[in-house]
Parts: C-alpha cells; sequence; structure tokens
C-alpha cells in the first residue's frame, strides 16, 4: 500500500505504517468485526475527490481531462485489501473470472491483452482473410454503477450471498465525497450509484458489474478482449463485403 495521506485521517500515513508492528493487530480485528457483522464503518464511507489530469501535457483548462480519484482513510484502503484477497482466492478457486477481462488480475495486464488481439489478427491476415478492430471506451464508467444491479450481479451471477452480500450492500451505501481544490474543500455530497476511484475494491466489482457484456459478445460469434473499461472487438472473413451481422437474441 502507498504511502499517501487524506486530509481525513487523524494522522499521516507514513507515521500509521511506521508503527505498523503495533497497530496491525488492531487494523486486522476492525477489519475481521466488519466481514462477521456485515457492516462497514461509516468512517469509511467518506472520500476527498482531487481532479487530476488523466495524462501529461493535457490542456489543464479542459475539465474533460481531468480524472476524479477518491482519496480514502488507510484504515478504509486496509479493509478492502483484506477484502480483494479473499474475493480473489473464490474467484480463482471457482474459476469465476471472465475468461477474456485481462484487468486486475494476477498474470495478466494490458500486454496481455494486446498480444492475444495482435496475435489473432495477424492469424487471420496470414489466412489471407480481412479483419476489423472494433475499439470501445466507456465515459465515466465508474460513475454510473448501478448497486442494485450490482448485487444482483455479486448474488445471482457469482454466489455471493448471506453476511459477504450485507457487506458488499453496507460498502456500497450511505458514502459521501467532497471534492477539493487548491486546499478548498466542497461539502459532502451523497453518492448514489458508482464505486470511488481509487479505491481497492472499485475496479474489480466494475468488472463483474459488466461480466454479461461477455455473454452478449460470445452469443454473437464475436472474438473479443476486455480490459477494465476498454473492449477490443474483432472478426475476419474471407472478403468483409459478404459479412452480414445477424444479432443474436438475448434473454434477461
Amino acid at each position: 500500500m502507498n504511502s499517501k495521506s487524506s486530509a481525513l485521517e487523524p494522522m499521516p500515513t507514513q507515521l500509521v505504517k511506521l508503527c505498523l508492528p503495533e497497530l496491525v493487530d488492531d487494523l486486522v480485528n476492525i477489519a475481521n468485526t466488519s466481514f462477521e457483522a456485515g457492516t462497514v464503518p461509516r468512517r469509511h464511507k467518506r472520500a476527498i475527490v482531487r481532479p487530476l489530469l488523466k495524462k501529461p501535457g493535457l490542456d489543464p483548462d479542459v475539465l474533460s481531462n481531468y480524472r476524479p480519484v477518491s482519496n480514502l482513510l488507510f484504515e478504509h484502503k486496509f479493509l478492502e485489501n483484506m477484502c480483494f484477497n479473499q474475493i480473489d482466492e473464490y474467484f480463482n478457486q471457482f474459476s469465476l473470472y471472465s475468461k477474456f477481462q485481462s484487468a486486475y488480475r494476477r498474470n495478466h495486464s494490458t500486454e496481455t491483452a494486446l498480444l492475444r488481439v495482435r496475435n489473432d489478427i495477424l492469424v487471420s491476415m496470414d489466412n489471407h482473410k480481412e479483419c476489423i478492430l472494433v475499439l470501445l471506451d466507456l465515459t465515466a464508467a465508474f460513475d454510473t454503477i448501478d448497486h442494485d444491479i450490482l448485487l444482483q450481479r455479486l448474488e445471482h451471477r457469482l454466489g455471493i450471498n448471506g453476511i459477504a452480500l450485507k457487506w458488499f450492500d453496507s460498502y456500497l451505501r450511505g458514502r459521501t465525497q467532497r471534492v477539493c481544490i487548491d486546499n478548498c474543500y466542497s461539502d459532502d455530497e451523497p453518492l448514489f450509484c458508482g464505486v470511488p476511484q481509487g479505491s481497492g475494491l472499485g475496479p474489480i466489482l466494475f468488472t463483474l458489474y459488466t461480466s454479461p457484456l461477455e455473454d452478449i459478445i460470445l452469443a454473437n460469434d464475436i472474438d473479443f478482449m476486455l480490459f477494465a473499461d476498454d473492449t477490443q472487438l474483432y472478426f475476419s472473413c474471407k472478403n468483409l463485403s459478404d459479412w452480414k451481422f445477424i444479432p443474436a437474441k438475448m434473454h434477461r
């Protein structure tokens, strides 16, 4: 875990990490109590959002060039990491990860995603086929997650229920955030959708939320690769002018 501190912290993160030998048992007890009760402490659900440029060199006067990153309590990030480790073990044990999702998984990266897509396209070219690649990117992807739909995904698609599902419900609900620009803070505002960008669980929850997308693509017999909210669709045939796309019927 990095040493970045939040303005909400009672003490700097670097100091907490130096004192971990004395604090780790208490932190673990807080996390285990949270899991056993199915409740996330209310103070953990506050965040300070700092807008950061998506890439160096972008025009700072264009608001769309910024990414809203949530600055969370160290204690909360510790709790998220413990939860992530359990989810990751559960998903790997029962092969619940999407086969073609290359984000936020061990031994997967942007490199593995690009290697597969590039290799498939080159194989098509070697077989004298034409290939079309379509790149999809969602805008404000993490901010648009519907909490009710996500909880349904966790329960019915991934088999998470009981106290564990109650914990995720508590994790998602009742969050607030305030924006900080040049050390000026806005008022706290409630969040009714989305997951914190910059959190430990946000990315994996997003991939679970969008997992049915894989079913739709497979039903239409299209090759694809996913990396978080970036989707690569590609298909090949002998002559693209003869190719016809007939959408498969999907059932909810």
